[in-house]
């Protein structure tokens, strides 16, 4: 968690970062890469108590569309049985927000060991 204190944007998120210190690393790059490559717009972090870790909300900047955005690593192993119970936790969650995202899609961010970022797109019932 030093190493990322670091960086001059850590303090946008530092709280996140703080409650679900497992998957900070995570939450620090998708949110550099929506804000500072991708240039989306409205970025909000939320946390997911349910799931032990953050979710990232914004705005596309050429097409508009709202994201609710899981980071993710690529050594997390996923499976239809994980999905599920990702859109089910969703669903139970306090803030309306997540509970919205449940009912249509999440794209999960997910990082490889070299840093690349790949989005992929989930919709329940996949």
């Amino acid at each position: 968690m030093e190493c990322l204190a670091l960086h001059p944007k850590f303090h946008e998120i530092r709280e996140e970062c703080l409650s679900f210190p497992d998957h900070a690393e995570q939450l620090l790059q998708i949110y550099l890469d929506l804000t500072q490559a991708k240039d989306f717009e409205n970025v909000h972090v939320i946390k997911a108590p349910l799931l032990g870790r953050c979710l990232i909300e914004g705005t596309h900047p050429d097409n508009g569309l709202q994201y609710m955005i899981l980071p993710a690593h690529t050594s997390e192993e996923w499976s239809v049985a994980k999905m599920e119970f990702l859109f089910d936790a969703l669903q139970q969650e306090q803030d309306l927000r997540l509970k919205d995202a449940a009912k249509s899609k999440i794209t999960i961010g997910l990082i490889t060991t070299d840093s690349t970022v790949t989005y992929l797109n989930l919709t329940r019932g996949l």
